[in-house]
């Protein structure tokens, strides 16, 4: 176990070097984030000074070197726009992000088992058709759409107020928060339910368990003791993989609820040309995988003695 966790994590520092270097390239290829463009006009020598105090008068690789070094220090830089610092920019964004996330894979999990366990026991019944379609239209409707659609028809004043999360306004932490997790927990439920049911339609099919029948254990002994267990391992894969990708949503859910966290953050960050908010944003979204997958493994291994960590 301590080389298999002392593997991953000098895994994991080859991936941040790796993340943080292709997304550094990209952006230089992008070009300079002080140059006049459009509407924005900015004074030769003012882009000179600004390229001078944020070191991208520097070499490419000059440039990569000192952020990298800067951030294993947790040194991420000044932001562009508004001259803060990066880092307590996203102290406050992650709590914010990380709370949605959490919640929107409790929402997954409840929802998810409870309907595949549901549509396994039930096969070919009405529960498992209707289960089957509700499923399938989670799935197939883009998450913009799902959003959009919560937010026209169900963002009031009194119940989901459709306002920025702001620390001016007291509003309950349940009413900024619900119709953007329930946003994002919508799609990886019907999956969780489609995967549930096919893993637990397998194992009800098992020796082990016509067995436990046979010694007449009740049905729901049955599939609480025996079959569940079994079962939910291919999802604990998924919903630990899923909670990185979540990150990934939370950039068109947080945009369209205004929800300040780090989706929404990195959105404006791309539109300003805001190197520096976006390195750091990226990079820890790549982490958080890792860091996922990881123990994603060593709970699949406890729960399955089978498998072995090497």
């Amino acid at each position: 176990m301590a080389k298999f966790i002392t593997r991953r994590l000098a895994h994991a520092v080859l991936v941040i070097i790796a993340a943080t270097f292709l997304i550094y390239l990209g952006l230089f290829v992008l070009g300079d984030p002080f140059a006049s463009s459009g509407e924005k006009t900015v004074p030769p020598e003012i882009q000179e000074a600004l390229r001078e105090k944020f070191g991208m008068n520097q070499p490419f690789f000059m440039q990569y070197l000192t952020y990298l070094q800067n951030m294993f220090t947790f040194d991420f830089g000044i932001d562009f726009e508004q001259r803060r610092d990066v880092g307590d920019m996203l102290a406050a964004a992650v709590p914010a992000t990380a709370r949605l996330a959490v919640i929107a894979i409790l929402i997954e999990i409840v929802i998810g088992l409870t309907a595949g366990v549901i549509a396994a026991v039930s096969q070919y019944t009405f529960r498992d058709v209707f289960i089957t379609i509700i499923t399938t239209l989670g799935i197939g409707i883009p998450v913009f759409v799902i959003g959009i659609g919560l937010r026209a028809g169900l963002s009031g004043e009194w119940i989901f107020p459709a306002v920025p999360r702001s620390f001016t306004v007291e509003t309950p932490w349940w009413q900024e928060i619900i119709l953007p997790a329930f946003t994002l927990a919508i799609l990886d439920a019907a999956f969780i339910a489609r995967l549930m049911r096919g893993s637990m339609l397998e194992v009800l099919r098992a020796d082990y368990v016509r067995t436990a029948r046979a010694k007449g254990l009740s049905e729901r002994k049955v599939i609480g003791k025996h079959a569940f267990r079994n079962s939910v391992i291919p999802v604990v894969t998924y919903t630990g993989v899923s909670l990185g990708v979540l990150l990934g949503g939370a950039l068109i859910t947080e945009t369209i609820f205004e929800y300040q966290g780090l989706g929404f953050l990195l959105v404006r960050a791309i539109q300003q040309h805001n190197n520096p908010v976006i390195v750091p944003i990226v990079v820890f979204a790549v982490l958080t995988f890792v860091v996922l997958s990881t123990l994603v493994d060593i709970l699949y291994a406890y729960l399955d003695p089978r498998i072995r960590l090497h």
